[in-house]
């Protein structure tokens, strides 16, 4: 895989951050939070699957449904978020 250049590098970083600003003002992480459990693209992707299904205009029951048919997709973002909000972990 090539190297990224300077501008590539600040490109990548300055869309990291604007995801992280937006996902933050959807949670009650904070911005750099978000950039610190999910630093990688793929990691990005799997949280935006995750809150596209919590934000379903759907009943919970329905979103439990949603979540175990696309557990394989999103459960590293889920192990995430719980270690961060489950203190000790």
């Amino acid at each position: 895989m090539a190297k990224k250049t300077n501008v590539g590098k600040l490109a990548s970083d300055k869309t990291k951050k604007a995801f992280a600003d937006e996902i933050s003002s959807l949670t009650i992480l904070t911005s750099q939070e978000i950039q610190a459990l999910f630093p990688k693209k793929a990691d990005r992707v799997e949280l935006e699957e995750f809150i596209k299904i919590i934000k379903l205009d759907i009943d919970d029951k329905e979103k439990k449904i949603k979540l175990v048919e696309n557990i394989g997709r999103i459960s590293g973002t889920i192990i995430k978020i719980g270690k961060k909000f489950i203190s000790g972990v």
